[in-house]
Formats: structure tokens, sequence, C-alpha cells
């Protein structure tokens, strides 16, 4: 059964002469459960795609269905409300707060859950604990490693259990072996969780790890 269900969907930004069109009738579907690559070149509206399944950014015209539900958000406000508890994302630049320790910045994907503090706490624990950083725990970004950090970015998008993980050039900043790992735990998150997952990426390496390859075209 498709979580995510685009119709006939179209999205294009600016106006007149200089209307650059990045989705024309775009037609999409990801089943729950799956682990899915989009691919292509840049500008083709792979990360436009990932904003508009995470109600960040809004589309023209067609439709868009999460879960069976249409969904068509207009404002800011009803873009988070959306997001709270359904939708993880991941970073190509990991986007974590330098004054906060590894803990607080995985802490932070249940602030607006609705959870009691000792759940945060219990959540978030359990997720370091998984993710294996449970010993940097009280580290500050700046003392860690381009995969550790990852890995926090990844705690943080993972630790409010969502319906599904959004990962926008996931392994961009990463050498190849610390990509490698990633990727593998990216994988072995979806098996363990069920969590459904749609990775951007360029890497035609990481794209066949998923289970299935969408590939979008320069309009």
């Amino acid at each position: 059964m498709a979580l995510i269900e685009f119709k006939k969907l179209c999205k294009s930004y600016g106006s007149g002469d200089k209307k650059t069109v990045v989705c024309d009738n775009l037609d999409l579907s990801v089943e729950k459960g799956e682990l899915v690559a989009i691919m292509g070149k840049s500008g083709c509206g792979k990360t436009t795609i990932l904003n508009i399944i995470a109600g960040i950014d809004t589309y023209d015209s067609g439709e868009y269905y999460f879960d069976n539900s249409k969904v068509d958000i207009r404002t800011a406000s009803e873009g988070v409300k959306f997001r709270r508890n359904r939708i993880g994302i991941i970073l190509q630049h990991f986007a974590l707060i330098n004054d906060y320790t590894v803990y607080e910045n995985v802490e932070i994907g249940l602030w607006e859950s609705g959870v009691s503090r000792s759940e945060m706490k219990k959540r978030t624990l359990e997720m370091l604990d998984s993710l294996g950083i449970m010993d940097l725990k009280n580290k500050y970004p700046n003392q860690l490693s381009g995969g550790e950090k990852q890995r926090v970015a990844i705690g943080r998008a993972m630790v409010c259990k969502p319906m599904v993980l959004l990962a926008d050039e996931p392994t961009g900043a990463l050498d190849y072996e610390t990509e490698a790992e990633i990727v593998e735990l990216i994988t072995k998150l979806n098996q363990e969780t069920g969590t459904t997952t749609v990775i951007v990426t360029h890497d035609r390496e990481v794209a066949d790890k998923c289970s299935r390859t969408i590939l979008l075209h320069k309009l």
C-alpha cells in the first residue's frame, strides 16, 4: 500500500520568462516500508520532491496523498503540524546546533512530539545506544568526526519514531569509508523499524543499496 503518492503533481518557481518548472505532471508512489533512492542531475527537482513530501514546500497543482489522506499545506505552521511524529529529515551537512551536546541534539527531535520529559529521556538514550554513540552524549558537534555528526543527525530524525525518513544527500559530506557505514546504518534502521525511507543521492553505490531507484530527468 502506498504511503506517499503524487498524482500529476506540478511545481514551478518564479513567473513569466523567469519561471522554472521542476515537476510537470509527476506521478510518484512509495510503498510503506520501502527504501527508495531518488537520482537525477542537479536542478531536476530531487530536493523539491523531498520538501513537498515533508510539507516544507507547496505544489502548484495535482494531488499529494500521505497515508491515503490528501495533503495541501499552505502555511509554515500547517507544515510543522503535518511533520510532527510523521517525518524525520536528515541533511547533508548535519545541521547540528553547536552549543548543544550530542544528547541535546538528538532530544530536539522530540521537543514538539507531545511526549513526557521522562519518555523523552528514555527514547533519547535508547536512540544513542542503538546508534553506538552513547559514549559521545556529553560531547559537542565540534568534537565529532563527520560520521559521528551524521549519526547524531540520524538520531535526531529517528527519535520521534517517524513514519517516513527523508535523507537529502546524507553521505555527500563524508569520505568513502564513512559513507559505507552510514548507508549500512540507514539500511539497518529501515529493515529493523520498517520506517519508509527516501534518499536523494548522486551516488550510484548508495542507490544500489536501496530496494528501488526513481530516476528524474531535468525539464
